[in-house]
């Protein structure tokens, strides 16, 4: 769309499936934007309207607008970057990491649902999403431990830049560095694809973005979540 990326996938209803990102209007574009955005979402069935707000969002007034229209703020997230480290003493011998083929995409969505705890109605949405993650390219990694598979973790290379996706411990498992592990080898292998970027995201100030600068990254800025009903 017009001076605007919107993501619209109500069958698959997580934040990053359904917002509107990459703001970049005039001033005097931007309740046009609005609307039209508004009236896509409410076009796809979707229950909210959901815009990420960034550092480069143009123009810089557009959070208050969106307040103004009765938009809450969701929340914030960090946006990380890899500053470097032995990647290769913080990944733990007891986890086995392996590459998924499209073939066994049911696999890994099988324990990316259990590792954050999707429900059940989600599976067949989210299997296709990641088909069609990993048809555009996308490097999908399971962490094995005693062979059986105890969490997730996806890589997507565009421009230079390896974004990693969707890092997550099946419960049972945690404690025992498999995410460590598996971002770990996510950052090796984007190493490995020639990136020079290395990035991932993650809600601002919790545990996980501890986790995160204990394998070497650092927060690079904040992005924030704008909401409302449909």
């Amino acid at each position: 769309m017009k001076g605007v990326v919107v993501l619209c996938y109500p069958a698959f209803p997580v934040p990053q499936c359904n917002s509107a990102v990459d703001i970049n209007v005039k001033e005097d574009e931007a309740e046009d934007l609005l609307n039209r955005v508004t009236k896509h979402f409410q076009s796809a069935g979707s229950g909210v309207v959901r815009f990420r707000i960034t550092p480069l969002t143009r123009p810089r007034t557009f959070a208050s607008l969106l307040e103004r229209h009765e938009f809450e703020k969701e929340g914030e997230d960090s946006v990380m970057v890899f500053k470097g480290g032995q990647l290769e003493e913080k990944m733990s011998k007891e986890v086995e990491v392996r590459e998924i083929s499209e073939s066994e995409a049911d696999v890994a969505s099988t324990v990316a649902s259990a590792a954050f705890q999707f429900p059940t109605e989600w599976k067949n949405e989210f299997n296709n999403f990641m088909m069609g993650f990993m048809q555009k390219g996308g490097r999908n990694f399971l962490g094995y431990i005693d062979g059986k598979p105890a969490g997730t973790s996806l890589l997507f290379s565009l421009i230079k830049t390896g974004a990693i996706f969707n890092v997550g411990t099946i419960e049972e498992y945690r404690k025992r560095g498999v995410a460590t592990t598996l971002i770990a080898h996510a950052v090796l292998e984007s190493i490995k694809q020639g990136n020079d970027l290395h990035t991932l995201q993650v809600a601002k100030g919790g545990n996980v973005e501890k986790l995160y600068k204990e394998v070497g990254f650092e927060a690079d800025h904040t992005v924030s979540w704008y909401v409302k009903k449909c």
